[in-house]
């Protein structure tokens, strides 16, 4: 599953193991209601989703298919396992070799035509040709403004791999943070641990660098999986976020919309999600008491279909149990939790059914 990096649209891809055929389930009200396409037979990986969710790159382990309109048709943009790239506004494609083996070709009209332009194949791409690459040999992180003809040093030492924002301003490697593209480095105010568990690994920063998603290893390895870790002040707090299993030692199945309102986890069985929303503060009104993030979104939930598309009625949220906080995980109603502020979801992706406690 994915978001959209406008967060407007959440993409499941569902494959029937006995006949191989592929669905790609949409959701633009955040699970509420659900249509599908059909996707390309075998489709096991859904690779890259653009900003608003109109271009969507899907692959089988060896051939990658492209959608540019939302997942109703569907063209071949490469075979031979080859590993391919998007820039978050979908306008570049980046392409290289199985296990990213160079050279490194480059798309600008939906991968019918490549040209090749290094030698290098970066480890994630932004809009208008820049693009990341860590070298693990010399622990390098160097940047490329061309389209990955020329590269400079942005950081000598990476201590882990790092993660960008959609706008490549905001940049953490788990220990240092660099809100300014990697003109500038310091350490994060404060490593990801909640009590005795700490951060396996950073998974997403929004834009402006302040939430940050990292996944959780727990202090006993019997634990595993466990939850995520979140921070909203830029690390210098951070939170569990439910006490479900949302990753596993095989693959982290996390996502965050480009501005880090949205969030979203997934079950290791791919059976349950969780999405969360977080409110945008009300506006400052002259002279009065100043805005913040109390109260959150409740949005509605879907239930069980075999059809095309599932449709859920609203959940109240009067049913909160005694003694229990909105700072905390609350109860308040049969879908919705408020985790410090953030309403979220638990739902059945496999039938796009609503599940009443997690």
């Amino acid at each position: 599953m994915s978001i959209s990096r406008d967060g407007s649209k959440i993409f499941a891809l569902r494959v029937n193991y006995g006949t191989n055929k592929a669905k790609l389930f949409v959701s633009s009200d955040d699970g509420a209601s659900w249509g599908n396409f059909n996707a390309p037979d075998g489709s096991y990986y859904l690779t890259a989703v653009n900003v608003n969710g109109s271009k969507i790159i899907v692959s089988d382990g060896s051939t990658n298919n492209i959608s540019i309109d939302g997942g109703r048709n569907w063209t071949v943009l490469s075979n031979n396992s080859d590993t391919v790239y998007m820039s978050p506004d979908g306008s570049i494609l980046a392409r290289c070799g199985r296990w990213g083996a160079p050279p490194l070709y480059i798309s600008t009209d939906n991968g019918q035509t490549w040209v090749q332009k290094g030698n290098k194949c970066p480890s994630r791409i932004f809009n208008g040709g820049k693009m990341v690459y860590r070298d693990y040999t010399r622990s390098f992180l160097e940047w490329s403004t061309d389209y990955g003809v020329t590269w400079s040093v942005i950081k000598e030492e990476a201590v882990r791999d790092v993660v960008f924002s959609d706008d490549a301003k905001s940049m953490t490697d788990g220990w240092n943070m660099s809100l300014d593209g990697g003109v500038s480095w310091s350490l994060i105010p404060e490593y990801p641990q909640v009590g005795s568990d700490y951060a396996n690994e950073i998974e997403y920063i929004s834009n402006d660098g302040k939430k940050i998603i990292a996944t959780l290893q727990p202090a006993s390895p019997d634990d595993w999986p466990g939850p995520m870790l979140t921070s909203t002040d830029g690390g210098k707090t951070w939170q569990k976020w439910g006490n479900e299993a949302f990753q596993t030692r095989t693959g982290d199945k996390v996502a965050m919309s480009a501005d880090g309102r949205k969030l979203l986890a997934v079950s290791p069985d791919h059976n349950i999600y969780r999405l969360a929303t977080l409110p945008t503060p009300p506006p400052v009104t002259p002279g009065g008491a100043g805005s913040g993030t109390s109260g959150a979104v409740a949005p509605s939930v879907g239930s069980s279909s075999s059809g095309t598309s599932t449709t859920a009625a609203s959940s109240s949220t009067s049913s909160k149990k005694p003694g229990k906080s909105s700072s905390t995980l609350a109860e308040t109603g049969n879908s919705i939790w408020l985790v410090s502020g953030l309403a979220v979801i638990a739902v059945v992706a496999s039938g796009l059914a609503l599940r009443k406690r997690l």
